[in-house]
């Protein structure tokens, strides 16, 4: 009699991230948004982003990752990890990844995905990713991270110029998020890219516990009451 063989996905089953932003805002558009996460290291704001896109991409968003402090293989990876399997999605064209880390650092380039040459100018950026949204509709756009793309550019010129950036994609039926970390910059920094976003919020670590709590809250959205309550951001 012979052995009946199962071959097994090596992915992870899906898991879920929660809350997200749909579960913090009691009313309000949920496209056409610039978001702003904001919190230290660590505290798991480059997963929530992940999240947001890859429920994204199950509702039929696109999505576009700018990734300037890795390159995207460790962003694949860490999708993978959680069972946010980008590659069908990349495939398709329907994931597309901006790389600002590799050629700066000298790393491996993917034919696959689109480069930026530098990142102390970020009208290079601007160009590119309109190029890559203008053949897509409605993305989520993420930007990992804008605290490098601020260290390596004109303090001064950089707020207009990221609200240009953001007012060309909202404008064109597209969301972007910016993560921003925490202890980085001057408070001024902080309030000044908070009041430009539609959104905020805030990521924090308690470590009450044997086990660090990540935590997250919707400082404000434009158009919507938010509750402000601290909520445990967990994977499921």
């Amino acid at each position: 009699m012979g052995e009946e063989t199962k071959s097994k996905s090596t992915e992870p089953p899906p898991v879920t991230a929660r809350p997200m932003i749909g579960d913090l805002v009691k009313f309000g558009q949920l496209t056409q948004v610039s978001y702003i996460l904001l919190g230290p290291l660590g505290a798991g704001k480059t997963t929530y982003a992940e999240a947001f896109l890859y429920d994204g991409l199950k509702l039929g968003f696109p999505a576009v990752f700018v990734t300037t402090d890795v390159s995207p293989r460790v962003i694949r990876n860490d999708m993978s990890r959680h069972g946010w399997s980008i590659d069908e999605y990349e495939n398709s064209g329907q994931f597309v990844f901006i790389d600002g880390y590799s050629e700066r650092m000298g790393a491996p380039m993917s034919s696959t995905v689109h480069s930026l040459a530098k990142i102390d100018d970020i009208s290079e950026l601007g160009i590119v990713l309109a190029d890559v949204l203008d053949r897509l509709v409605v993305s989520r756009v993420v930007v990992d991270s804008l605290s490098t793309l601020i260290l390596h550019s004109n303090p001064v010129t950089m707020p207009r110029a990221v609200q240009r950036l953001s007012g060309r994609v909202t404008q064109s039926s597209h969301s972007i998020m910016f993560i921003l970390e925490e202890g980085v910059h001057e408070e001024k920094t902080y309030a000044t890219f908070s009041y430009m976003a539609d959104a905020v919020l805030r990521f924090k670590i308690d470590d009450d516990g044997d086990l660090p709590n990540h935590k997250v809250r919707m400082e404000r959205m434009r158009g919507t009451d938010t509750s402000r309550v601290w909520n445990d951001f967990v994977l499921e």
